[in-house]
């Protein structure tokens, strides 16, 4: 099952600096309990590690724990959801680009473009 927590719709100049207000308490409460038990990292830090790969301007950020993205690592016990930040990025040129980023490690998961207008179908 996909759970959903909207962290925050931020709409920003860049993705470094950026302060995020976070849409609904708990899902405040639930980010920072994550953060402190070591779950998760803060979106601050996740933001800057994809910066430089994807830059523009932050329109939405959703925080989910997403059965499609398993953790496995651990062979020891069962595969367990991820939580996932779920990023979408205005890029020049008005590129949408929509990211699934581990929330602990950081690490991007999953990544589609959608192409300039008039350029093809989404990616």
């Amino acid at each position: 099952m996909r759970h959903r927590h909207l962290l925050a719709s931020v709409l920003v100049l860049g993705v470094l600096g950026t302060t995020v207000a976070l849409a609904h308490n708990h899902d405040r409460t639930e980010a920072e309990r994550l953060q402190q038990m070591g779950e998760v990292l803060p979106l601050s830090q996740v933001l800057s590690r994809v910066a430089s790969e994807y830059p523009g301007q932050v329109l939405k950020v959703e925080f989910e724990d997403d059965d499609d993205f398993k953790d496995c690592s651990d062979t020891s016990r069962p595969c367990t959801d991820r939580w996932i930040y779920e990023l979408k990025i205005l890029q020049d040129q008005g590129r949408l680009v929509k990211l699934k980023v581990d929330a602990h490690t950081g690490q991007v998961l999953w990544v589609g473009r959608r192409p300039l207008r008039g350029q093809g179908k989404h990616e």
